[in-house]
């Protein structure tokens, strides 16, 4: 049976705002990826964000996978998250 690493990334603004675009969902074959691999293609980047006249860095992920979800390659999210690995019958529904 076939197995895929599923990756959750949260997309930058207010979740109210989002609706059901709050996340992006990755899948990757488990036979071609392994867990680090997947999580190696979201790179880290520093960030700044300005309150009470201060900035203050915190790190974001940019997608730098061109084989699998490329028409998403260079956006940015504000958290990534594994969700694991899964069998084919028990992927998560990916909207």
């Amino acid at each position: 049976m076939k197995q895929y690493h599923v990756i959750s990334a949260k997309n930058f603004g207010y979740e109210s705002d989002l609706g059901d675009g709050t996340y992006d969902y990755f899948v990757f074959p488990a036979d071609e990826f392994s867990q680090s691999d997947v999580m190696g293609l979201f790179l880290g980047i520093t960030k700044y964000t300005n309150k009470n006249n201060n900035e203050y860095p915190y790190t974001a992920y940019e997608y730098q996978g061109s084989q699998y979800c490329n028409d998403l390659y260079g956006k940015q999210y504000y958290e990534i998250l594994y969700n694991g690995l899964f069998n084919e019958d028990n992927v998560p529904f990916i909207p």
